[in-house]
């Protein structure tokens, strides 16, 4: 064994040690915003989130691109089986289905992320405080309930340089807390392609306690032909008030997934039938299975009426089986131990008689991987290891955010933060070569200021500077080895991290009591960005393109009207680009000015809802367009563009200690074939993964106040 673990450890031991201390004491939670679903009844002007400086701040007065995504939205008619449903309310964002549970959604936040292979790059994500994304930057949703979630927190552009190691922004999801009282809430939904979900949620309170349970399944046959899948997740969080100035929140969750993978298809198999499975799906029985379990708890204490503190770690085990479309190392088995640590400390004070706010922190994790590759005999795993690879990832970064405000309509906002990430890869094998280490090291900035043009609107200027560095999967594969020009894999540890620069102007305006709008332009250049240089059955390997830019505007908007009626709606526009010619391994030319693969040109979600002032009934008539897409970097191909309809009604009873909701919704009305999603620079040509066509989903909840 290397010593990836005997580090993780030294890790492991030094944040005992230099927290064990600060851990003895509880604190208060930071407040996150519970809002309401209706715009008329409580205006977004009061809205309240936590990702733009870690401590709670009015919408309206963060200077940082911002949606919050309420839990109405998440769950009012809604099928409740991934992010791509409440993600698609926030401009700036994709986040493409790929109608493969095996391989998660493809999520780009700003065109950063849309090379990612499987799971979320690019973005840090945030689960109750406790980070879903790893110390290498790979971040994973597979255990994001949505069925127990509260509000969704969307942050993108410079003010991203609080959360490190990820340019594209941050996306939190904070999960329900419970009410007063105990209500037991048994819920079931089931649709088209045989699927459903069914579960039980548990919430109260009790004296100090606050609690919430959820555990639920959902099956699905697929919409494409090897694509069923089962998934289980439990979901739990316990706040205890131990004081006035001190807060406990426990938090843990558990998920474990099975899917069939069908793999993407050729142009000319997406004409003939776009829910047939891929080349060599079935005959390789190309599959994952996953099995995740994490835990942690943030602490909150307040130290008089100035400071407060903030301390959150975390610890959990993944354990991955995947099957590829390809006899030699077909079979992956990965088994990642990951723990690391979060903290802030808060102040709200004067300099110079100017109110300053700042927030500074420490942030470490570590994760330890075995990977261990078999023969894959159609579908059955083969003899003994043919790989056998220790790998690690370590980070240690820290950081200081903080806002004066020199004036009553000013406020000038400035951070920074140094990041040193550590990846490692020992191969166990003597027949293989080793890949080694890399060192990651960079410190980051951004400024931002801000004026109150009216009451009710205020104007924004922000800069910033971003990394990412290569995930442990980006640094495993050479390129020669993917491409088959070599039987042997020496690895890709001299890959090198992305910088970034990101500049933004921005206003938010809440126009009249039931109206609120946002818009914002930005531009971005990126140096070395990760890209991938080729992909085949299922592996990819990754270089760096030496410039790319990004440029774009993201305009949301909602209104009440008179009477019972809303509407609402997200833009985005967004020119994702080469602008320094690069060439592949395979000797292809990447011209200045090709598109970026994988982020559309445009997106817009609209909405237009009717509901009863007593909630009673709603009903609802969704719009999701998607521009076109490039799916390799040589632009030799595209995914065309698309508008479907979608439509969804929601009925509402009380009886006795009983509250029943009903829903049900269609989606694609008209039947629209399209592209839903792509896989980017596929070696063989088989880009492409198509969406359903006409679909339903109907469900009951049943929640009964138990006191």
């Amino acid at each position: 064994m290397s010593g990836v673990k005997r580090k993780a450890g030294r890790l492991a031991l030094g944040l005992a040690i230099g927290f064990g201390a600060p851990l003895a004491i509880a604190g208060e939670e930071n407040a996150t915003g519970q809002t309401s679903p209706d715009i008329r009844a409580e205006g977004t002007l009061e809205q309240v989130v936590v990702s733009a400086r870690r401590s709670e701040q009015r919408l309206l007065d963060s200077a940082a691109s911002i949606d919050l995504i309420t839990a109405a939205q998440i769950h009012d008619g809604q099928a409740g089986l991934n992010l791509s449903e409440p993600l698609a309310r926030a401009p700036g964002l994709f986040a493409l289905n790929r109608q493969n549970h095996a391989q998660d959604l493809l999520i780009s936040s700003r065109g950063f992320g849309a090379n990612s292979t499987f799971g979320a790059r690019g973005i840090k994500i945030l689960v109750d405080g406790i980070p879903g994304t790893m110390a290498d930057g790979q971040g994973q949703i597979s255990h994001v309930d949505l069925t127990s979630a509260d509000h969704i927190e969307v942050m993108r552009g410079p003010f991203s340089v609080l959360y490190g190691n990820s340019a594209g922004g941050v996306l939190a999801i904070t999960s329900e807390s419970g009410r007063a009282g105990l209500h037991a809430t048994p819920y079931f939904g089931a649709g088209s392609f045989g699927q459903w979900r069914a579960g039980f949620k548990l919430d109260g309170t009790s004296d100090s306690t606050n609690y919430l349970l959820d555990a639920g399944d959902f099956h699905t046959d697929g919409y494409r032909e090897h694509s069923a899948a089962e998934r289980e997740n439990q979901n739990a969080k316990l706040r205890i008030r131990v004081n006035e100035d001190t807060q406990l929140t426990l938090i843990a969750n558990n998920v474990r997934l099975s899917a069939l993978d069908p793999l993407g298809l050729t142009a000319a198999q997406l004409a003939r039938n776009q829910s047939a499975a891929g080349n060599g799906a079935v005959s390789f029985q190309t599959r994952k299975r996953v099995e995740q379990i994490q835990g942690g708890f943030v602490l909150d204490q307040r130290v008089g009426t100035a400071d407060s503190f903030s301390i959150a770690p975390y610890v959990g085990q993944r354990q991955t089986e995947q099957y590829l479309a390809a006899a030699g190392n077909g079979v992956i088995d990965l088994d990642r131990s990951f723990f690391g640590l979060t903290s802030a400390w808060h102040h709200r004070g004067e300099l110079v008689q100017m109110p300053l706010d700042w927030v500074a922190g420490l942030e470490a994790g570590a994760n330890a991987d075995n990977r261990l590759a078999y023969t894959n005999a159609g579908g059955v795993r083969s003899g003994g290891a043919t790989q056998d690879y220790s790998m690690g990832a370590r980070n240690v970064d820290i950081y200081w955010q903080g806002e004066l405000r020199p004036a009553e309509r000013f406020a000038l906002t400035a951070g920074v933060r140094d990041s040193r990430t550590d990846l490692e890869s020992y191969n166990n094998l003597a027949s293989t070569p080793t890949p080694g280490e890399h060192v990651y090291h960079a410190s980051t900035g951004m400024v931002s200021l801000q004026y109150a043009l009216a009451d009710h609107t205020s104007a924004y200027a922000s800069l910033g500077s971003g990394f990412d560095t290569p995930t442990l999967n980006q640094l495993f594969y050479s390129a020669a080895y993917v491409t088959g020009a070599s039987s042997s894999n020496a690895g890709n540890i001299g890959l090198r991290a992305a910088s970034t620069t990101q500049a933004e102007l921005g206003i938010k305006s809440q126009f009249a009591r039931t109206g609120w709008a946002t818009f914002a332009i930005y531009s971005a250049t990126t140096r070395d960005e990760i890209v991938i240089d080729s992909s085949v059955s299922g592996r990819a390997a990754f270089t760096n393109a030496p410039r790319t830019e990004r440029e774009g505007a993201e305009l949301s908007v909602r209104y009440g009207f008179a009477g019972q009626w809303q509407a609402s709606a997200a833009l985005t526009v967004i020119d994702a680009r080469v602008s320094q010619t690069y060439y592949s391994y395979a000797g292809n030319a990447i011209a200045t000015g090709n598109r970026i693969p994988g982020v559309p040109r445009q997106g817009l979600f609209s909405e237009l809802m009717w509901r009863r002032d007593d909630r009673a009934a709603e009903w609802a008539l969704e719009a999701r367009a998607n521009g076109a897409m490039a799916v390799n970097d040589v632009n030799a191909a595209n995914a065309s563009g698309y508008l479907v309809l979608g439509t969804r009604g929601v009925l509402r009873q009380s009886i006795g200690q009983w509250h029943l909701s009903e829903f049900v919704r269609v989606d694609n009305l008209f039947d629209r074939a399209y592209v839903g999603s792509v896989i980017v620079n596929q070696g063989s040509s088989q880009f492409y993964e198509g969406a359903p066509g006409r679909n339903w989903m109907a469900g009951i909840s049943a929640q009964y106040d138990l006191r």
